[in-house]
């Protein structure tokens, strides 16, 4: 991916946008409307071309990304948003390391694209199920009702896709997991 951005090849392009898109988009969710960061998200790969020709490898790229998505976010929030004068791209990456709380988010933007790709895997009952546990924020009844199982198959289904994803991503206490998407989905809800 980094030789073909450095090529000026755009499989480089696709496959930075492909790995890295998602992620930034839940990160920029944390700070921004969805609509607002889907702009910003678009903007930040733009620049990403542009500025190809400096990245030398993976890790850098994604500081980059992170950092100007960030940085575009706040600009946003500062005022009306407008295209974004960037610093050089070194003087970014100086910024993560003033500011430790974004590898919090980061990680936090990268967990929940891991859950969104493990949920798609689940078998298609234990899917809805948690879809509309921790998405839609319906009620074991409700579930039932709609899905036209008992209670207790909701209870069932729901404790294996949450095992599942307990195994698959490597949260060792599914409590941590259950805190982690609810809070997730409660902080989304409110922006």
């Amino acid at each position: 991916m980094i030789e073909d951005l450095k090529n000026g090849n755009e499989e480089g392009l696709k496959a930075a946008y492909y790995l890295y898109k998602r992620s930034l988009l839940y990160f920029s969710l944390q700070f921004v409307d969805r609509e607002t960061a889907e702009e910003i998200v678009a903007d930040i790969f733009i620049k990403m071309w542009e500025l190809r020709e400096q990245f030398d490898s993976k890790e850098r790229l994604k500081a980059f990304l992170y950092i100007s998505t960030k940085n575009a976010c706040l600009n946003h929030l500062r005022k009306p948003y407008s295209k974004q004068i960037y610093e050089t791209w070194e003087a970014q990456v100086d910024a993560l390391s003033e500011d430790p709380e974004i590898y919090t988010t980061i990680i936090r933007a990268e967990l929940l694209e891991q859950i969104y790709n493990e949920v798609a895997t689940l078998p298609s009952k234990q899917s809805e199920v948690f879809r509309m546990t921790y998405f839609e924020d319906l009620t074991v009844e409700e579930i039932s009702e709609k899905l036209r199982i008992s209670p207790t198959a909701v209870y069932i289904n729901r404790s294996r896709a949450l095992a599942y994803l307990r195994s698959s991503i490597k949260i060792r206490n599914s409590f941590y997991l259950l805190v982690f998407i609810q809070f997730f989905f409660l902080f989304v809800s409110a922006h």
